[in-house]
């Protein structure tokens, strides 16, 4: 069985498992490749070379997919300030709220939030996606249909990390 299948107690109060469990994530994610399920795309704009574009830049991607694969509920961390956003799932499960998104899962949001600072500042308000949200992300983006696939081959593959 793969490590990163099961959840670790980290700090003595956290669960997580997935590439939360991996010394590096980030490293981990860029190892991950779009040509590892998909054949290469010849359009040098192409944004999709690495799982790590899962969670830099199309975020949204992965946590639709994961809404449709898993059934989860999407939410959107955002700045007060300015247009900076995360878009992640959230699961409850035996008292415990849990964060999702291409990392794995974390029941710490101190861990949770810590990959993703750059995008949504000090303040920030947290929100269930809207329809209005789908479309606003979708809309001026060439590759939706390459992300979604993208990031549905991702949780295929790696369903026991998003899961419980």
């Amino acid at each position: 069985m793969d490590a990163r299948e099961d959840f670790i107690i980290f700090r003595n109060y956290g669960r997580h498992k997935g590439f939360y469990n991996d010394d590096n994530y980030l490293e981990s994610l860029i190892q991950i490749k779009y040509t590892d399920f998909f054949d290469e795309h010849n359009d040098d704009e192409f944004p999709y070379y690495a799982a790590e574009n899962l969670l830099n830049g199309s975020c949204n991607h992965f946590a639709v997919s994961l809404k449709n694969i898993c059934n989860y509920n999407v939410y959107v961390i955002q700045e007060i300030k300015n247009r900076g956003f995360h878009a992640f799932c959230q699961i409850y499960k035996n008292e415990q709220w849990y964060y999702v998104d291409v990392r794995g899962i974390t029941s710490s949001f101190d861990e949770f939030i810590n990959g993703i600072k750059t995008f949504v500042g000090n303040e920030f308000t947290i929100r269930s996606m809207s329809p209005d949200d789908l479309i606003e992300w979708e809309k001026d983006f060439n590759y939706n249909d390459e992300a979604y696939a993208f990031a549905e081959a991702m949780i295929k593959k790696y369903y026991n990390y998003y899961t419980f």
